[in-house]
């Protein structure tokens, strides 16, 4: 079997791909992405108040609130996230008003410091014109479809932060990009405790780096040996940790849609490496070189984080708290990917590749070549469009397609790296540039579970679309034409069909927008909401203000977004559910409630998984202590005279 010369290959595309600065880009280069980040502003700004799901602007603006008159995350009040998120909101409420556009304002400064991070990102496998082509699609199928400040959010921003830093540690081989991409992961992780995903991705990306790190002097070969004992017994714990963790909630497409690509990764990092050079020397010190700056990033924002914690002796509340409720939200049960869907986006993606092959050209094509196949192609997508505008199995058709496509890009990703190895084609650079989109964009996929709603489809769709520019340019012959097309329907998909109908139809069904009327409260911030949603919270505010003696009322389950609109407080630490906090049974309950002089409960009855049902011993006793009661949307209101 023929070894590669790595040091040679790593020498001869540097000299290929000569690390670019900012001061070599062109003029053009320029306007072209001043034009993308206008363009993504402003199409962005017109969303940013639009819509809302009640309850999660709820809890992150209770938390927020707790956090500004100087509560602790999980030891004074239950956090559901890891706790930054509320910080930054508190500070959003600090700087912009105590309203839900505050926390949005901050929101979209960060999407604006996103724009060119995912340019620079698109730019090291396109040109110009076409990394401004792939930012714009990112954007449409991103944030604007809900522009919630959801931690998940901020997860694909700094995801996206880290891959930059590591794509310039590619090229210029400076640690400190390590360290930066660490760090976006701790701060990532602060967010979100799936922010570990990007994490996990950067990691097997340096176990595949380090195959290019090799020196070409033999060594003994036990170092070999057992580096590769030690390489595969890591890629197979991570895939087996991946299994434990995803059978917990899993069907057929779960691991095909989450398992599968991050198993062809490793497969990857496994073939590569049995295909190389096995004379190297000093592998596991190269690779720990690049594991301590990349961890040590990692761990600095975390360990600033959790000071405040040790100071005050409350570490293990916040532990505790933070592997409880995400445990607490999985028993309320999950979305597991839906096998049809899986089915046919799969058929259609392969009919689509079919096409493609058969009708790619084996030379460059000619004139009346892209004509005849153009010119079909520009009359099919807006008669597509209309279709699925119109027939919801032909929208539900188009959106299988575009989320099977996810998994189908990194799979093929992964394949065309084993086989540039196995032929002897790498190009260090390009390759090492390809697999870290691939891996982290494998490791982030996993957001979506276990709640494959669309939505959180849209929280890892610009990684998707990085990862299928990075597949395309490691192509011999790429079918531009195809790609393109591709490009355009996806991109007016979004814009026209799926953003409209906002987080309830999305993916299912095309729906007008009906987000049309402001709510009215100070504290709404100007959101629009649909005319009955705005009645009913109007009509609620309306009836607690004249009923409700004090600032504290019992406002559950899952229903938050009471207390903050109306400046109300709850009884106990969670503000969310009917917790152990109030004490056993609804005696318990009724006791907290005593000790606060609550006189008017909010009941929240509305058919949703994350809200639990209330008991009926609990209900019970709630009517016989709050005899009146008003009935408002999926609101139940009691209270006592």
């Amino acid at each position: 079997m023929e070894t590669v010369n790595y040091e040679r290959l790593e020498r001869l595309s540097t000299e290929a791909h000569p690390p670019r600065s900012i001061s070599s880009i062109t003029s053009r280069g320029w306007f072209l992405f001043a034009l993308v980040f206008v363009l993504s502003a402003l199409y962005m700004a017109q969303e940013l108040k639009r819509g809302w799901v009640p309850w999660d602007e709820g809890v992150l603006a209770e938390s927020a609130e707790h956090v500004l008159h100087g509560e602790l995350p999980h030891r004074d009040y239950h956090e559901l996230y890891t706790g930054l998120l509320s910080y930054v909101n508190a500070g959003a409420f600090r700087t912009f008003g105590t309203n839900l556009a505050s926390m949005r304002y901050v929101l979209f400064i960060f999407f604006l410091a996103w724009i060119p991070a995912f340019y620079y990102a698109a730019s090291r496998f396109v040109s110009a014109p076409v990394a401004s082509a792939v930012t714009l699609l990112a954007v449409v199928w991103g944030l604007p479809n809900y522009a919630a400040p959801m931690p998940s959010w901020y997860n694909l921003f700094f995801a996206t932060f880290g891959l930059a830093a590591l794509l310039r540690y590619v090229e210029v081989q400076s640690r400190r990009w390590l360290i930066v991409a660490g760090i976006c992961g701790g701060i990532s992780f602060l967010f979100k405790v799936t922010g570990l995903y990007f994490v996990a991705g950067a990691l097997l990306f340096l176990a595949f780096r380090e195959q290019f790190n090799r020196n070409t002097r033999t060594e003994y070969r036990n170092e070999t040996v057992w580096y590769r004992v030690f390489l595969v017994l890591s890629v197979f714990s991570y895939e087996a940790l991946l299994l434990a963790l995803l059978r917990k909630q899993a069907n057929v497409a779960t691991y095909l849609c989450f398992w599968f690509p991050n198993f062809a990764i490793g497969a990857a990092i496994i073939g590569c490496e049995f295909y190389g050079d096995g004379n190297q020397k000093r592998r596991f010190s190269l690779l720990f070189r690049e594991l301590v700056p990349f961890g040590a990033g990692v761990a600095l924002p975390i360990a600033a984080f959790l000071m405040p914690y040790l100071l005050t002796g409350s570490l293990s509340a916040f532990v505790t708290d933070l592997l409880v409720q995400p445990g607490q939200l999985l028993l309320s049960g999950s979305i597991q990917p839906n096998v049809h869907r899986l089915l046919v986006g799969s058929a259609v993606n392969l009919l689509l590749m079919g096409v493609v092959l058969l009708t790619r050209s084996k030379t460059a094509p000619e004139l009346w070549e892209k004509v005849l196949l153009g010119v079909p192609l520009a009359l099919l997508i807006p008669s597509v469009l209309l279709l699925t505008h119109q027939v919801r199995g032909l929208y539900q058709m188009a959106w299988s397609t575009i989320w099977v496509f996810a998994p189908f890009m990194v799979v093929l990703g992964a394949g065309l790296v084993v086989r540039r190895c196995v032929l002897n084609r790498l190009d260090p650079v390009q390759v090492q540039r390809s697999f870290v989109v691939l891996s982290v964009t494998a490791g982030c996929t996993l957001i979506q579970f276990p709640y494959t709603a669309s939505v959180y489809f849209c929280y890892v769709a610009p990684l998707v679309v990085l990862s299928a520019t990075a597949v395309v340019s490691l192509m011999e012959r790429p079918p531009r034409l195809a790609v393109s097309g591709m490009m355009c329907f996806c991109f007016l998909f979004a814009v026209f069909q799926l953003t409209p109908g906002f987080v309830f139809h999305l993916g299912f069904e095309y729906a007008p927008d009906i987000q049309t009327v402001k709510l009215s409260f100070p504290r709404a911030g100007g959101l629009r909401v649909s005319p009955a949603t705005a009645h009913d919270y109007e009509e609620l505010g309306s009836l607690i203000q004249q009923r409700a003696r004090g600032e504290y009322v019992l406002a559950a389950s899952n229903c938050p977004e009471v207390y903050f609109l109306y400046g109300l407080r709850s009884p106990n630490r969670d503000f969310l559910n009917f917790s152990s906090d109030f004490g056993p049974g609804p005696e318990g309950v009724l006791s907290s409630l005593q000790v606060h002089d609550v006189n008017l409960v909010v009941l929240n009855h509305v058919d949703y998984m994350f809200v639990r049902p209330v008991p009926n011993d609990l209900h019970a006793a709630l009517a016989r202590e709050f005899p009146n009661h008003s009935e408002i949307g999926w609101f139940e209101v009691r209270w006592r005279p």
